[in-house]
């Protein structure tokens, strides 16, 4: 087959296996449920109102609860107000979150598989589509508390899920941590970095395995003072990561004499007048240094407008979040990025991910069921920039050792009072919570997982040009 055609076959199959994930679903792993249901005139507890984003559900002895933008936009529907109003529909299938949401699910098939961790007792979990938006983040995590398909009776419904892993971004972190927070259900994101989230106060519940921008931001700092760049633009993208982490920036920056010469917000909807003014800022601006704090789609669409409008000659500084990015790692953005610099997370290797990966068949009217992942050259499949997925994979992991910890407590040692044990088949999620801030966990991999923001234990960076 001639490669153009073997490339069009390739990107029309990605395309169907995406389409596939909302209409009939990717192998057998993936299960919507649409079922509502009430709280009735007796003394049972039902639920009002569910996510209708359920993505993959298997049943287990204990059930750890996922929150992934496994797509990037929504699409808001017309609404008449002459009835109930019509669900938005998601939209922009991401590769690399569903990676992360399959990574999740190889972890926990992989210690139900392990004879010594968690013995006779199984994990499954219940994944929700997030959608990149607050709306959808906040609904799965309160389905997730209420249950689904359940019924209790009396007025004390307890939450269905012990520990909830979520969610990416750091605004929907922030609305998921404010809710699980009332309710001390434990809530461990892989990849939610905003400095604000440390604040133990407004978030007792949160915990993640991903450092705090203030500690990439300290990096940041310490770079511009190395090579002596003293006028500096900063950008940020318009949501928490982004513009905390450019206020974090620009106060320790200018601690050490360095000058901002602009700040500036990309609008989360991209409008073009507002990209090009922020173009036109920068090329009107003598700083020729530019630091972009923001997330992959929001770096995309300023460099596109960057490209449009012809400007060169920046030093692009990067956060974590975009700078070994896919999504620009491409020959459109290679003579503008060239030589950008920024700090990545650490990479690492999952063994066996590959090729759990690889295993989905799409089961869709438009596919034969036969196409074949390992012929694809897609993101999806690309284990060789395991950063957050490796995050999940740990996330995963700490979650096993707490609930291992728990299992294996004897009463008269215990933490609860009169020096009790929780009981792992029917604990109070905050019970876990306990367990889940001892930073003793370790497995084949040979590393310590990071919940802690003490003195930065374990933090560190990969310097990245390209």
């Amino acid at each position: 087959m001639p490669k153009k055609d073997h490339e069009k076959k390739n990107g029309s199959f990605l395309a169907l296996l995406a389409e596939g994930y909302s209409e009939c679903r990717v192998a057998s792993t993936l299960k919507m449920s649409k079922t509502a249901v009430h709280k009735n005139k007796t003394s049972e507890c039902k639920i009002a109102a569910e996510s209708d984003k359920l993505a993959m559900v298997k049943q287990g002895d204990v059930t750890i609860g996922g929150l992934f933008s496994i797509h990037d936009t929504v699409m808001e529907p017309d609404q008449a107000f002459t009835s109930k109003p019509v669900s938005m529909r998601c939209t922009g299938f991401n590769f690399r979150t569903f990676r992360w949401s399959q990574t999740m699910i190889y972890a926990i098939e992989e210690i139900n598989k392990d004879g010594n961790l968690l013995p006779n007792i199984t994990l499954g979990y219940k994944i929700y589509d997030s959608c990149n938006t607050n709306f959808h983040a906040l609904k799965a995590a309160v389905t997730l508390m209420n249950g689904q398909d359940e019924t209790v009776t009396g007025y004390s419904c307890n939450p269905s899920v012990p520990v909830v892993m979520g969610d990416g971004g750091s605004t929907l972190s922030i609305v998921v941590a404010r809710f699980l927070g009332i309710f001390n259900v434990p809530q461990v994101s892989y990849f939610s970095t905003c400095a604000c989230l440390s604040d133990k106060r407004e978030f007792p519940a949160f915990l993640r395995t991903i450092p705090s921008d203030f500690f990439q931001v300290e990096a940041l700092v310490q770079l511009v003072q190395r090579f002596g760049w003293t006028w500096v633009g900063t950008v940020a993208g318009d949501d928490d990561y982004g513009r905390r982490g450019v206020q974090i920036f620009n106060e320790e920056v200018k601690k050490c004499g360095v000058c901002i010469a602009f700040y500036e917000v990309v609008p989360k909807n991209h409008a073009r007048d507002k990209m090009s003014k922020i173009v036109e800022t920068i090329k009107a601006s003598r700083a020729r240094v530019i630091l972009v704090f923001s997330l992959e789609q929001d770096a995309r669409a300023l460099f596109h407008e960057v490209l449009r409008q012809n400007v060169s000659g920046i030093q692009w500084l990067a956060s974590e979040a975009w700078i070994t990015a896919a999504l620009l790692a491409t020959p459109e953005f290679s003579s503008l990025l060239d030589g950008s610099v920024g700090f990545a997370i650490r990479r690492a290797e999952i063994p066996g991910l590959k090729q759990f990966l690889l295993r989905l068949r799409p089961s869709m009217l438009m596919c034969t069921g036969t196409e074949d992942l390992a012929r694809v050259n897609n993101v999806y499949s690309d284990v060789t920039q395991l950063r957050i997925s490796y995050n999940v994979y740990k996330a995963v992991y700490a979650i096993a050792h707490s609930l291992d910890d728990m299992s294996k407590c004897e009463n008269g040692s215990g933490p609860l009072e009169h020096k009790s044990c929780p009981n792992i088949s029917d604990f109070e999620p905050w019970q876990q919570s306990d367990e889940v801030f001892k930073p003793l966990f370790g497995h084949c991999i040979k590393r310590h997982y990071v919940f802690s923001e003490v003195m930065g234990y374990g933090v560190s960076y990969l310097l990245v040009t390209s």
